[in-house]
This record gives C-alpha cells, sequence and structure tokens, in this order.
C-alpha cells in the first residue's frame, strides 16, 4: 500500500513516528525544566516574567487582529494595551514580584473591560462568551492586585506542573510512535 492510499491521518502519524525520538527528547526536557522550575521557585518566577510578557504580546497582537475584523475600537484599545504591558514586561526583566502582579492585575482588568464594552457594545455572534471572558479577566485582574505575592507563587508552581506534565506526555506519546514504528 502506497502513501497515496492511506487516510492522510494515517500519513501524518507514519510521518511522524519517525520522529518519536524528538517528542521524547522535548518530553525528557520538559520535565527537567518542570522540576527545576518546582524546586527553584526563583528560577519559576524569572521564567514567569518573560512568560507573561510574551503572553500579553500575543494576547495584545491577537485582540489588534479581531478589532480590524471587527472593525472594533474597543478591541484596538485593549489590545494595544496588552502590548504596552508586555513590552513593560520585557523591558524590565528583573521587575518585583510585586511589580509583575501590579502589571499582570492592571493589565488583565483594562483589558477585561475593554472586552466587556466590546461584548455589549458590539453583540456580533458569540458576544456572551467575550462577556464572560471580560468578567473573567477582571476578576481574575483583581485578585492580582489584591494578593500580589501569591499570585506569582501560584503562578510559578502552575509554571512548573505544567511543564513538568507536558514532559510527561511528550515521553508518553514519543514511546507511543515509537512502538508503532516497531510494530509495523
Amino acid at each position: 500500500m502506497s502513501d497515496w492510499d492511506w487516510p492522510e491521518e494515517r500519513v501524518g502519524l507514519e510521518r511522524a513516528s519517525f520522529k518519536w525520538w524528538v517528542f521524547l527528547v522535548l518530553g525528557v526536557a520538559s520535565i527537567v525544566i518542570g522540576t527545576i522550575l518546582l524546586l527553584d521557585l526563583f528560577a519559576a518566577v524569572a521564567t514567569l516574567a518573560v512568560l507573561v510578557a510574551l503572553g500579553f504580546l500575543v494576547g495584545g497582537i491577537s485582540e489588534i487582529m479581531t478589532a480590524g475584523r471587527y472593525r472594533s475600537v474597543l478591541a484596538l484599545v485593549a489590545g494595544a494595551v496588552l502590548v504596552l504591558a508586555g513590552v513593560a514586561a520585557l523591558a524590565w526583566p528583573d521587575i518585583t514580584l510585586w511589580a509583575l502582579a501590579v502589571v499582570t492585575g492592571i493589565g488583565l482588568i483594562v483589558s477585561g473591560v475593554m472586552r466587556i464594552m466590546g461584548a455589549v457594545s458590539l453583540r456580533l455572534e458569540g458576544w456572551g462568551w467575550l462577556l464572560v471572558g471580560g468578567v473573567i479577566s477582571v476578576v481574575i485582574g483583581l485578585m492580582a492586585l489584591a494578593w500580589p505575592d501569591a499570585t506569582i507563587l501560584a503562578l510559578g508552581i502552575l509554571l512548573g506542573l505544567r511543564m513538568l506534565i507536558f514532559g510527561i506526555s511528550e515521553v508518553m506519546f514519543g514511546l507511543s510512535l515509537h512502538a508503532a514504528r516497531t510494530i509495523r
């Protein structure tokens, strides 16, 4: 049976099975990083600062792109605020834990308020989801401002756990690909 006779998913799996070791290596690296982050919360917090900045930048760019699609000035403002928060977090990499929580909280609150206003004023398809997302963003932003130390600690632990769990799943996927490849 040639590649042309197989369903597209099977061809993709076949190609991926040759790279099983890549998933294994990435998984082991993620497990090591996750373990280090959980054992050294200072490393987790430093990593977290960069990830928060990147998250703000990606989220802001996404909001700006959405603003163009729906011709929404409010989404444009929300996106700009997130991009500025991301740039601010990258500009000061040794930012204190408190300042990171404050930047996170303010960015989430402003973005959430803009999203709520946009959802209510535009009433596009799915506007209820935009409203819920905005409310959740505001609530989490307020919590970040109320408990900055707990916010950073919790985020650092979650980041470490996420890396650890991701690593385990990548190792298991890589081993499954390898097993599938050797069974054929």
